[in-house]
């Protein structure tokens, strides 16, 4: 496994009119759920400002070990009925992706974030290069870049039950994050990001919606 710290990178869409619903599952039991996991560290939840996909959600952990572990694999096989009741049908049109954060510059966490994310492989030392010229713009407090993290020892390779329930995830295989401080310096990095590269890229403007650290499942 790489020793390098663990990202658990997610976003997602909520079926119309189950907002309610999902709010309550969220902030009533899964993100207290899987922050408290030994190994965890914090857990951010985002909302687009343009759209789609309408949540981005990640969590930090010591390493991507953690994301796969027998304590967090117990939990995805152990889906409560409020979960199930999510899954089938409410958290929609899913990617998900183990990572690992290959490098970082910045101490601050922003309360906007840029994502720009990719499929494609081998697009991570040119996400490296990208961090750090963005790292120089004002408003970016923070860059980060992920890059997905297989367990090649992990004895279980089929879905979790979670997974089952509301069907097979996307996932990508490196991600830009860059986090700033105001939703215009937000709305500007994105605009140069999508002048210089290619379509092949997701890129998505989000706001903190909030933020558990482990200390606070205490």
């Amino acid at each position: 496994m790489n020793p390098k710290t663990g990202v658990l990178a997610l976003w997602n869409d909520c079926a119309v009119g189950h907002e309610e619903l999902y709010d309550k599952w969220y902030h009533g039991e899964h993100f207290f759920d899987r922050v408290s996991i030994e190994g965890f560290r914090v857990g951010r939840r985002h909302e687009s400002l343009d759209g789609h996909p309408r949540f981005f959600t990640y969590y930090e952990t010591e390493s991507a070990a953690v994301l796969f572990s027998s304590a967090y694999q117990a939990q995805l096989d152990q889906p409560s009925l409020l979960t199930k009741e999510v899954m089938a049908g409410v958290f929609i049109n899913v990617t998900r992706t183990v990572c690992a954060c290959v490098q970082r510059s910045g101490r601050e966490r922003g309360g906007f974030v840029v994502t720009m994310s990719t499929r494609e492989r081998g697009k991570a030392e040119g996400l490296k290069t990208t961090a750090l010229l963005f790292a120089e713009l004002s408003g970016v407090v923070r860059t980060e870049v992920w890059v997905r993290v297989i367990d090649s020892g992990q004895s279980h390779t089929g879905a979790r039950k979670e997974e089952q329930i509301r069907g097979q995830d996307q996932t990508v295989e490196s991600c830009l994050v860059l986090h700033l401080t105001r939703e215009d310096s937000a709305r500007r990095v994105v605009d140069q990001l999508a002048s210089e590269t290619d379509a092949d890229w997701d890129m998505g403007v989000y706001r903190l919606l909030s933020e558990l650290r482990h200390e606070d499942c205490r």
